[in-house]
């Protein structure tokens, strides 16, 4: 996200701090299409992600007045999204356990993704478990900072880099074992 966005977005959250309306619906055109595909990659279906969209815009409305900082609403606005996604998955009582203490992999540039990959990598993502597919999606299509996925996960850094590896490994696996099938 570039600073002129940033900027863009602090102005309209503290614009619906003081009540306008459009501001807010500003804000949820710019979201709602990309928290979807957040929301819907933790979730069990479609009535799913709608009960917890309906449910993160109205913590938002709920809470605004408690966001410190208007640039950090991008990641304020996902944890929301990310905490209203697994309400929902405890409601069906599915939910999963990160361990946080196992060692932290060095990142190499060759664990990059090939655009060529776009539609296995998609394929494979809804293949993941929620909490897999919650780190991949905030980093990679998000493009999210560690710090911000750090931020919208409630963890530290180094948790953040420790779960994108694991889960980057369970994606390569399970695109390895899909294209083992294929030949």
């Amino acid at each position: 996200m570039s600073e002129i966005d940033r900027l863009e977005e602090s102005v309209l959250v503290l614009r619906c701090r003081v009540g306008d309306g459009k501001a807010l619906a500003e804000l949820i055109d710019r979201y709602d299409r990309p928290l979807r595909y957040f929301v819907s990659h933790l979730s069990d279906g479609p009535e799913m992600t709608e009960d917890a969209i309906q449910d993160t815009w109205l913590g938002v409305i709920g809470k605004l007045h408690t966001l410190r900082k208007a640039g950090s609403f991008r990641a304020w606005l996902y944890r929301i999204a990310r905490n209203a996604a697994y309400q929902q998955l405890r409601r069906k009582k599915r939910t999963c356990e990160f361990r946080d203490d196992l060692g932290l992999p060095d990142e190499r540039p060759d664990d990059a993704i090939s655009p060529l990959d776009a539609a296995r990598v998609h394929a494979g993502l809804k293949r993941l478990s929620p909490a897999h597919r919650e780190v991949l999606a905030l980093r990679f299509i998000e493009e999210m900072t560690y710090d911000e996925v750090a931020e919208v996960l409630g963890c530290g850094l180094n948790t953040v880099k420790s779960r994108i590896h694991y889960a980057k490994l369970a994606l390569r696996k399970g695109m390895e074992e899909d294209h083992g099938k294929r030949q």
